[in-house]
């Protein structure tokens, strides 16, 4: 019997902290895009009163985290864990820091982004000689056709008659296909969309795709 009850009370616990989990991914949020201009700006998060942790992207904040951003020139933008398709951005405040919580985050209105949903097979024609860009990091500046210039932010749909150039070293940006095909470039690079779309090698002396 006693054998039993530990046997239950385990299973209990086991339940609850899968609850718990499930709810802590539902309000969870992906960086998706950032870009920090110096080092004393550093967009960081923190759970309760514990230490402020530096945001890469890719990471998954928990819904119980605030965000904090310490510089007027930088930006972060996230998505909902569940919902890659709506988009929040913060940027530094021209003085101080600004700070805010997920849960409040998420009750402003997010912009609102879609991805290719073709295959190899099956292009998405809305994407035809289209890129869409998915995460990025570090300030990335489009040229369109007509020589306009843009910062790119997720979700941007991109035309392949345009260009882009990265800035710095090491920053990254991922750009989707209407085939659903995802390349990933590495800057620091200018490159014509084009090149991406055909498939040419865009770096002109290192050995990579």
């Amino acid at each position: 019997m006693r054998q039993f009850l530990r046997g239950w009370a385990v299973l209990v616990l086991l339940v609850a902290t899968a609850g718990l989990g499930a709810a802590q991914a539902k309000g969870a949020v992906n960086c998706v895009g950032l870009y920090s201009e110096t080092s004393d700006g550093q967009v960081s998060y923190r759970v309760g009163g514990g230490d402020w942790i530096v945001v890469k992207v890719g990471d998954t904040i928990p819904a119980n985290a605030e965000i904090r951003v310490n510089v007027d020139r930088d930006w972060i933008e996230i998505t909902p864990a569940n919902n890659p398709n709506a988009v929040y951005e913060i940027h530094g405040p021209d003085t101080g820091e600004i700070i805010k919580k997920v849960p409040d985050i998420l009750k402003g209105k997010p912009r609102l982004v879609s991805f290719p949903k073709g295959t190899a097979n099956s292009p998405d024609p809305k994407f035809k000689n289209k890129l869409v860009v998915g995460k990025y990091l570090g300030r990335q500046v489009y040229t369109t056709p007509d020589g306009d210039e843009n910062d790119i932010k997720y979700g941007d749909v991109l035309d392949g008659k345009g260009k882009v150039r990265i800035i710095a070293i090491n920053n990254t940006i991922e750009l989707f296909q209407a085939s659903g095909k995802v390349t990933k470039v590495i800057g620091p690079l200018n490159f014509d969309l084009e090149k991406v779309l055909s498939g040419q090698k865009l770096y002109k002396y290192l050995n990579a795709p």
